[in-house]
């Protein structure tokens, strides 16, 4: 199984650090990617942020067709805690949860190369310490370039922007998400 990852933040009520992963088998991965790329701007990226309250609906309705499982790291409350700590500490839990259930690869939205490094070296300490075994393997890729990194960004989005609202969230998306909130 393969687990695409994304991360969101939100700084409106209870600030929050969300790291999440959609995993998929390499069987299904077309059909995902070919869905999530109707909904793309030409030569864009999916994003949650850029769709507007009218584009967010048919993307929410087309999540539950992709049969992508979500794992969701929620690090709260976000104060008097640095981004790159916050997503350290997301990060060890979720590789773990993804380990654990079998995940033989793993693919971040690249950032920025210091960045990246950074979560490099994350990776590696989990390995040495044994949070993680040898068997899941990293990679980093461009958002642009990667249609299933766009599903975690759409759930983390959807799933902050109830969070932050104190609504719920679409049944059919949170049927397939496991929730984890840690305390930072």
């Amino acid at each position: 199984m393969d687990a695409w990852i994304d991360e969101s933040i939100r700084t409106v009520g209870e600030p929050m650090y969300l790291l999440g992963a959609s995993i998929t088998s390499p069987e299904s991965y077309d059909t995902a990617a070919e869905v999530l790329t109707r909904f793309a701007p030409r030569g864009n990226k999916l994003h949650w942020r850029d769709l507007g309250e009218a584009g967010k609906k048919p993307v929410i309705d087309a999540i539950p067709e992709l049969c992508l499982h979500h794992v969701v790291v929620i690090g709260a409350p976000m104060i008097d805690i640095r981004q790159e700590r916050a997503r350290g500490r997301c990060f060890e839990r979720l590789l773990w949860e993804l380990d654990q259930a079998g995940v033989t690869k793993v693919v971040f939205e690249s950032r920025t190369p210091h960045q990246d490094r950074t979560d490099r070296r994350r990776v590696d300490g989990l390995r040495g310490r044994g949070v993680i075994t040898g068997e899941l393997r990293a990679e980093w890729r461009r958002g642009a370039e990667e249609p299933l990194l766009w599903a975690p960004d759409i759930v983390l989005g959807a799933l902050g922007d109830a969070r932050v609202a104190g609504t719920e969230l679409d049944a059919r998306v949170a049927a397939s998400i496991q929730e984890i909130v840690i305390s930072l």
